[in-house]
């Protein structure tokens, strides 16, 4: 069932002046995701960039579009589909060159995905994952060309050999560390931060259970294999 509201809805929230300024209400901490329409709204990538521009701050399709380097058209049409999925809101109207702007905001701080398999299929969620994966890529080439010195820049990708007890101890510390960071009040003043959290069985190739023998790191050019 679709969660966007009626004209009525729009015009019960009052227009406001220049002089007052747009503030972001408080969200509701999580989203459980479940649908097939709200699976197909977050499966696209420009709205998930929509969706990451407007946790922090409320900001209409033309401020949106700014950012995203497209046209306040196509960013209005990933408006209302995110709109009529529930996952976007609008929370303050203002008359922008004779027109009303609208402003929007997610409905929650962080979206769940708990899709059936008969909706998200085998891969899709593999593809969601490598999604983020991409949007973390991109994240940081945007913050490293700024060029400014950051004391938060740091990375880690571990592999662990571990019994099923002890990875499950780290899932869950790791899961109410992020738990803890949603439930955070964002600061006004403060500034955006990016954390990126993953945690998978690693691939096969990687389950090794003997000891590599000298027979399986020699090289054949002579080679220190340490230093390939």
């Amino acid at each position: 069932m679709s969660d966007a509201p009626t004209p009525n809805d729009l015009e019960a929230i009052s227009i406001l002046p220049d002089t007052v300024p747009i503030s972001m209400p408080e969200l509701p901490p999580k989203r459980v995701l479940t649908t097939m329409q709200e699976f197909k709204a977050v499966s696209d990538e420009t709205r998930s960039r929509i969706l990451g521009l407007i946790q922090q701050q409320p900001a209409s399709a033309k401020q949106v579009a700014d950012r995203l380097g497209s046209t306040s058209g196509a960013i209005g049409h990933h408006l209302h589909l995110l709109e009529a999925a529930g996952l976007v809101q609008v929370v303050a109207r203002r008359f922008i060159r004779g027109t009303v702007a609208n402003y929007y905001t997610r409905t929650a701080r962080i979206f769940v995905f708990d899709f059936p398999r008969e909706i998200k299929g085998d891969d899709a969620i593999d593809s969601i994952s490598l999604r983020k994966v991409n949007h973390l890529h991109d994240e940081l080439l945007h913050a490293r060309a700024s060029g400014k010195e950051d004391p938060y820049m740091q990375s880690a990708f571990l592999h662990l050999r571990l019994t099923p007890e002890r990875a499950s101890i780290y899932f869950q510390r790791l899961r109410s560390l992020v738990d803890e960071m949603i439930l955070t009040d964002p600061d006004a003043a403060g500034q955006v931060y990016s954390i990126f959290t993953t945690m998978f069985t690693s691939p096969d190739y990687l389950q090794i259970t003997q000891p590599v023998t000298d027979t399986e790191i020699h090289t054949d050019d002579g080679g220190d294999p340490c230093n390939q």
